[in-house]
């Protein structure tokens, strides 16, 4: 028999941890349903009727039904057919993504996360002030692409890292590439022609003991070490690493810094994301930035957090797990 819960799941078909958590939910019997945002227009089909209620009921080919509870995870774009020209194919995104995500925003639901929370936060600009006005402690940080202020500030600053301001991601002559957070020498300086093409996060180099992850589901927090620099390739950004056994250890956050996170998430509006931060060799925790779409399945796999059935708990109004 199902729970009275009902679930909204709005994601992609290939975020393997959107399965973990409908696979708990469904053991769990709670009422939930599924929609993989790249199937619309072109696969599924949408309608909202606001005859009857305040809200408008959703319709996704299976019967309208309310729901209790909207988990927006991820949203992606379907590939453009091959008969139809590329204009009208922008044209019918645009449009769908406007009845989906009105008739989303129009529900009396719960959230793990609204739509306007997840795009706000995820600027990392706006990220770093509101860290900073929670008292959380963040590096020397300038975001441009002036060749002089770049140059000034590693006369300022000393060692810089640089990372993309927005996404590491980009795609060229159909190939994937991914950018990593990376040093920046004293000889990088004199080529910085290209920088002027994008701008990018410049922040100080911070000697550290460990990086931290930090996973938060509502206001649960699951914090583990990344012993990056165990490993050459992870020294400064993890991700980086092919070694699938980069130590990790669950570790306790002190109270002050559990409090600010919590603080900035109520903030940014989030009921999920993954704080990431570094811990300094002189013991200071510092914050980098917060995914609100963010990973977890390997710290679950690594360190039997259990973050999946939490996500799962949340969305059944569970306060059990």
């Amino acid at each position: 028999m199902m729970n009275d819960a009902r679930v909204l799941i709005v994601s992609t078909v290939a975020d393997v941890a959107t399965d973990h958590v409908v696979k708990i939910l469904s053991d769990w019997n709670v009422g939930h349903h599924r929609i993989n945002t790249e199937d619309f227009p072109f696969k599924a089909s949408l309608t909202l009727d606001y005859r009857d209620e305040l809200s408008p009921s959703l319709d996704f080919g299976k019967g309208s039904r309310p729901y209790d509870t909207i988990w927006y995870r991820r949203m992606r774009s379907p590939s453009l057919p091959a008969e139809m020209d590329t204009g009208i194919y922008d044209f019918c995104l645009r449009e769908n993504r406007a009845a989906l995500l009105g008739g989303l925003l129009s529900q009396h639901a719960r959230w793990m996360s609204e739509p306007g929370a997840v795009w706000k936060a995820e600027f990392k600009p706006y990220q770093l002030r509101v860290a900073k006005e929670v008292g959380l402690r963040i590096p020397k940080t300038i975001i441009s692409n002036d060749p002089i202020a770049i140059r000034q500030a590693f006369e300022e600053f000393g060692p810089l890292v640089v990372k993309p301001a927005r996404s590491g991601h980009f795609v060229e002559a159909g190939e994937e590439f991914s950018i990593f957070t990376s040093m920046l020498t004293r000889s990088d300086l004199e080529q910085l022609d290209d920088a002027k093409w994008a701008p990018s996060i410049y922040q100080e180099h911070i000697q550290k003991r460990c990086d931290v992850r930090v996973t938060v589901v509502g206001t649960k927090l699951y914090p583990a070490a990344i012993h990056s620099q165990t490993n050459p390739e992870a020294k400064v950004d993890w991700r980086r690493t092919s070694d699938p056994d980069l130590p990790h250890s669950v570790i306790d956050l002190p109270e002050r810094l559990a409090s600010q996170i919590r603080s900035l998430m109520a903030r940014l509006g989030l009921e999920f994301g993954c704080v990431d931060l570094v811990l300094s060799e002189q013991g200071e925790y510092v914050f980098l930035e917060v995914n609100p779409s963010g990973q977890w399945l390997w710290l679950d796999d690594q360190l039997n957090f259990g973050i999946s059935e939490a996500v799962a708990a949340w969305l059944a109004g569970r306060a059990d797990v």
